[in-house]
């Protein structure tokens, strides 16, 4: 148990003072009849109304600790665990032109990937989220973020028009998602890059970043988005060898992805096995106000001791 303002303790420190001025009190209390001469009273020795009575006192002095003890808030401490990942993940999209190209399943290659990451970003609960995305250049749309419905909100409008000029830096994409999770503390980073297409723009090169992921800590995940044509013609656009060398390097994983189904696949299975990594179990203590039981107690004892002083230990006039 522990208490949430155990300054209101402070107040016990009075208790003393009562009991004095109430045993004050009684010793200038004087009989409430006067007599000649105590020797015309008959001699007998206290009833027991008499010896209970200070036992009314006793219980004012009991109800008010309770009451102080109720103000202190006392709190009972639960131990539990949660869900608690800690996990930083840059998430790195392509927006070149051919990812407006169709066939990807029944949709454009950027309206299924806008839609899978976006249910990506919803499904998050305690790991923070950057977003980045590249094409001849990268730009950082979002920090790491734990407002996950920003992030959302950023992705509905993506389009491949926002860079001018062509070409696919992702090298560079990979280099600004590693901007962004470098002072990071969490206890997983990772960063996730999905392309249609080879590096063939920027100045830095895939693997020169891939080793900078490397001495970071961060580990990469990449995605190859091939449409299923492409698959079965075997003239794929993707550079699959390099984006497999980029992920195995940094003790990640390569996924090819040739329909929206399987992306959405491939990006919860990267949430599970960063999950399933580092274990997602996380102890904490709850509190809970169990000030009640004390208030009511408190209470019952002064009713007990006014019920009393008016009934069995009523004084005479």
């Amino acid at each position: 148990m522990r208490f949430a303002d155990p300054q209101l303790f402070v107040l016990l420190a009075l208790l003393p003072a009562v009991v004095w001025l109430r045993m004050a009190r009684e010793r200038r209390h004087g009989g409430a009849v006067l007599f000649s001469s105590l020797s015309l009273l008959p001699l007998r020795g206290p009833t027991w109304r008499e010896t209970l009575r200070p036992a009314l006192f006793g219980l004012r002095v009991a109800a008010l600790v309770l009451l102080i003890v109720a103000l202190a808030r006392p709190q009972a401490v639960r131990a539990a665990e949660i869900t608690a990942e800690g996990i930083d993940i840059a998430v790195m999209l392509d927006l070149s032109g051919s990812m407006e190209e169709g066939g990807f399943g029944q949709t454009r290659k950027i309206e299924a990937v806008k839609s899978v990451v976006h249910d990506f970003f919803g499904g998050l609960t305690s790991d923070r989220a950057a977003l980045v995305v590249f094409a001849g250049e990268a730009l950082t749309m979002a920090p790491l973020t734990l407002d996950h419905d920003a992030l959302q909100r950023i992705v509905e409008p993506l389009d491949t028009g926002r860079f001018v000029g062509g070409g696919t830096a992702i090298g560079t994409g990979l280099a600004m998602g590693l901007n962004v999770l470098r002072e990071s503390t969490a206890r997983s980073r990772v960063a996730i890059l999905l392309t249609d297409g080879q590096n063939n723009s920027g100045q830095i090169t895939p693997l020169d970043a891939t080793n900078a992921a490397k001495l970071l800590g961060v580990r990469v995940y990449t995605i190859g988005a091939i449409r299923e044509q492409e698959r079965r013609s075997g003239s794929i656009p993707v550079d699959e060898a390099l984006l497999r060398e980029m992920a195995e390097v940094t003790g990640g994983r390569y996924f090819p992805a040739y329909d929206p189904t399987a992306l959405r696949e491939i990006y919860d299975e990267i949430a599970q096995l960063e999950r399933t990594r580092i274990g997602v179990r996380t102890e904490y203590a709850a509190y809970e106000d169990v000030m009640l039981p004390f208030l009511l107690a408190g209470t019952l004892l002064l009713l007990l001791e006014a019920l009393f002083g008016l009934t069995l230990f009523r004084r005479s006039p």
